[in-house]
C-alpha cells in the first residue's frame, strides 16, 4: 500500500511539473506578488457571491432539502412536482406545506395560494367537467356547453373527449363564430 502511495505521488509531481513549465514564465512572477491575504479574501468573495447566486437560482427540490421545514419550501416544491406532471405528488406536498405552517405571514400566504391554485386547477376543472356532462346529458345539442367541454379538457390534455366534443359541436353550427374561434386554440388535433 504505501509504494502504490509513493508511486502515485511520484506521478502527481511528475504531471504537475509537465504542466506548470510551459505557463511557469507566466505565472511565476504574478505568484511571487500575490500574497496570501488576497488569496483567502478572493475565496471568500467568490463564496458569498455564489452562495447569494444559487439563492436565486433554486429549485424547489434544493429549498426542500436547505430548510425541510419550511412551508414556502413545501409550497414551491408542490408547484415544481405539478409542472413535472406529477399530480398526486404536488399534493402530498402541498398537503405537507398547510400542516408545516406556524406563522402565516403574507410571503407564505402568497406562495401557499399560488401553489394550491396551480395544483388544485385539474381538479377543479374536472369537477366542472362532470358538472357540464350533467347537462349535456339533457340536452345534448347545447353548442355553448359542447364548446366548452372542449376547451376544458383541451385544459387538462385530454384530447380524445376534446376532439370529440368539438366534433359534435362542429357537426351542429360549422360556420358558427364560436366553434371557428374554439378551432382556433385546439388546432393541433
Amino acid at each position: 500500500m504505501a509504494s502504490l502511495r509513493k508511486s502515485i505521488w511520484r506521478y502527481l509531481r511528475v504531471l504537475g511539473k509537465r504542466i506548470y513549465r510551459p505557463v511557469k514564465p507566466i505565472v511565476h512572477p504574478l505568484l511571487k506578488k500575490i500574497k496570501l491575504v488576497y488569496v483567502l479574501m478572493v475565496l471568500v468573495g467568490l463564496g458569498l457571491v455564489g452562495s447569494l447566486w444559487n439563492g436565486w437560482m433554486v429549485t424547489g427540490n434544493e429549498k426542500v432539502s436547505w430548510w425541510p421545514w419550511s412551508a414556502k419550501s413545501h409550497a414551491e416544491m408542490a408547484i415544481t412536482w405539478f409542472e413535472n406532471g406529477d399530480e398526486i405528488k404536488a399534493l402530498e406536498e402541498l398537503e405537507l406545506a398547510n400542516r408545516l405552517i406556524l406563522v402565516k405571514t403574507e410571503g407564505v400566504k402568497f406562495h401557499l395560494k399560488r401553489a394550491e391554485d396551480k395544483v388544485r386547477e385539474p381538479e377543479r376543472i374536472r369537477q366542472e367537467i362532470e358538472s357540464w356532462e350533467k347537462v349535456i346529458e339533457v340536452g345534448p345539442d347545447y353548442l355553448d356547453v359542447l364548446l366548452r367541454l372542449s376547451l376544458l379538457n383541451y385544459q387538462i390534455y385530454e384530447d380524445e373527449k376534446t376532439k370529440e366534443y368539438f366534433d359534435k359541436a362542429e357537426y351542429l353550427d360549422p360556420g358558427n363564430e364560436d366553434v371557428l374561434k374554439v378551432k382556433e386554440i385546439i388546432s393541433f388535433l
